[in-house]
C-alpha cells in the first residue's frame, strides 16, 4: 500500500500559523510559539509515574517531533494531519527482522556478508524516509517477553525507524472488512487505511478503546490534536523501551488453547474420511465460529435477516471472505495448516497469523518468518491482491528498490 508524505503547512493549513509546540512530560506543560513569537502556554496532564521522556518539541514546517530523552538519546518521529499525502510503500518486517537490523546498528560488521548488506540498505531508505517499516501490536508483544540490553538494543532501532508509523489492530481491520463485506455501499471497494500514524492505532479495535488523555480546552481544536499525538509517542516510546520484561499470562493460556484446539481438529481431519471429504466446509466453518459475534453482528449491521444470514452462509461465505485482504488470507492459511496435521499448532501462531495476514492484506512487502510466508505465497492465488512475500531480507530488496524508484505501491 501507500505511506504519508509530509506536505509544507500553506496559508490553509490549520496549523499554519504555529513555529513550533513543546510538552514537558513531566509536567504536562505545553508552549505553543506561533509563527510570530508570541506563545500560548497550557497544561495537559503529565505521564504518570517515572517516564524515559523529557521533552517533545513538534515542527510544525516539517511536520516532525523531535522527543528527547534524559539520557540524551533523541528520536525523530512523524505528526500525521488530515492534509497529508501518501506515496511511500509499506514494509512490514516480522520481528526476527527487526532483531537483524538492530545487530547490524549496535555491532557495525567490518566486511559485511550479503544478508548484513541487504539490512543496512533497508536500514537506510527507512532512514532517508523512501520506505515506512510500521509497528504492530504484535512486535509490542514480542517485545515485552525481553528484559535489559537485548530488549533495549531492538526498541531503540524499533523507535528510530518505524518513526510513529503503526499497523492498525488486526482486530480493528477485521471489524472493519466485516463491515464492508456486508455493506459494500458504505465502504466503497477502497481499501482500509491500515497503516498509520494515527494515536493508539496498534491498540484501538472493537474490544479494547485506549484511555486518552484529557485536553486543555483553551487551545484550539487542532493544536489538542497534536498535543494528544505527542503523548501517544512519549507513552509509546516508554512502553517499548521499558527493560522490565512482561508476559501475560492470562494471554498466554488462552493462546495454548487456541493452538490446542486447532491441533485437535486437524488430527480429527485425518484421521475422519468424511472430514477429509468435506475439509474446506470444516475449516471454513471454524474459522467463522473464531468471530461468530462479529460475523453476526456485522451482518446484522448490514440489514440481513436470520433466513437471509443463514443463506449467505451457504452460498456466499467462501466467496465473500476470499475477497478480504486480511481475512481472506486467515481462512486460506487456517484450511492450508489444518489439512496438514503433521504441522504442529503453537500458542505463538495465533500472533503470526493476526499480525502477518494482515500486513500481508494491505503492506506492499511483507518479509517474515519461513514456515507462515510459505503459507501466505500457497494462498496467493485465492486471495485478493496484497503484498509480496518473502522471508529473508536478501530476497526481498530488489522488489523494495522497485517500488522506491517508481514510488507507488509493487503492486
Amino acid at each position: 500500500m501507500t505511506a504519508e508524505r509530509d506536505t509544507l503547512p500553506g496559508p490553509n493549513h490549520p496549523l499554519s500559523g504555529i513555529a513550533t509546540i513543546t510538552f514537558a512530560a513531566s509536567t504536562g506543560e505545553v508552549e505553543v510559539v506561533l509563527v510570530g513569537g508570541r506563545s500560548i502556554r497550557g497544561r495537559v496532564e503529565p505521564i504518570s509515574g517515572p517516564t524515559l521522556v523529557a521533552k517533545s518539541v513538534f515542527d510544525v514546517y516539517s511536520s516532525t517531533l523531535r522527543t528527547s530523552l534524559s539520557d540524551g538519546t533523541v528520536f525523530t518521529t512523524q505528526i500525521g494531519t488530515l492534509l497529508t499525502e501518501v506515496d511511500r510503500p509499506v514494509v512490514y518486517l516480522d520481528q526476527n527482522h527487526w532483531i537483524d537490523l538492530a545487530r547490524v546498528i549496535v555491532n557495525p560488521p567490518v566486511d559485511p556478508n550479503d544478508r548484513e548488506i541487504s539490512c543496512l540498505r533497508l536500514i537506510e531508505l527507512a532512514r532517508s524516509r523512501d520506505i515506512i517499516l510500521p509497528l504492530s501490536g504484535g512486535h509490542v508483544v514480542e517485545i515485552a517477553k525481553k528484559g535489559g540490553r537485548q530488549r533495549l538494543d531492538v526498541a531503540r532501532v524499533m523507535v528510530e525507524l518505524s518513526r510513529g508509523w503503526q499497523m492498525r489492530s488486526p482486530l480493528y481491520v477485521r471489524a472493519a472488512e466485516l463491515a464492508r463485506m456486508f455493506r459494500p455501499d458504505a465502504g466503497g471497494g477502497a481499501l482500509l487505511d491500515v497503516f498509520t500514524l494515527d494515536p493508539w492505532a496498534l491498540w484501538n479495535d472493537p474490544y479494547r478503546r485506549p484511555q486518552r488523555r484529557s485536553s486543555v480546552p483553551e487551545l484550539p481544536p487542532e493544536v489538542r490534536g497534536v498535543s494528544e499525538r505527542i503523548s501517544w509517542i512519549e507513552s509509546f516510546i516508554h512502553v517499548l523501551l521499558d527493560t522490565d520484561p512482561e508476559v501475560s499470562l492470562a494471554g498466554l493460556e488462552m493462546a495454548g488453547k487456541w493452538a490446542s484446539s486447532f491441533q485437535e481438529l486437524a488430527q480429527h481431519m485425518r484421521s475422519n474420511p468424511k472430514a477429509r471429504a468435506y475439509a474446506r466446509d470444516l475449516t471454513r466453518t471454524r474459522f467463522i465460529t473464531d468471530m461468530s459475534n462479529d460475523v453476526a453482528a456485522a451482518a446484522a449491521g448490514g440489514g440481513l435477516t436470520p433466513e437471509q444470514f443463514t443463506g449467505w452462509l451457504q452460498d456466499e461465505a467462501e466467496i465473500a471472505f476470499s475477497s478480504l485482504p486480511a481475512l481472506g488470507r486467515i481462512r486460506e492459511v487456517l484450511h492450508l495448516r489444518l489439512i496438514n496435521a503433521d504441522d504442529k499448532w503453537h500458542r505463538n501462531d495465533l500472533n503470526d497469523m493476526l499480525f502477518l495476514c494482515c500486513a500481508a492484506g494491505y503492506a506492499d512487502v511483507v518479509i517474515g518468518e519461513k514456515k507462515m510466508c510459505n503459507y501466505l505465497q500457497r494462498a496467493n492465488d485465492k486471495v485478493s491482491a496484497g503484498a509480496e512475500v518473502f522471508r529473508r531480507v536478501v530476497d526481498a530488496l530488489p522488489r523494495v528498490e522497485a517500488a522506491v524508484a517508481v514510488r507507488v505501491p509493487v503492486r
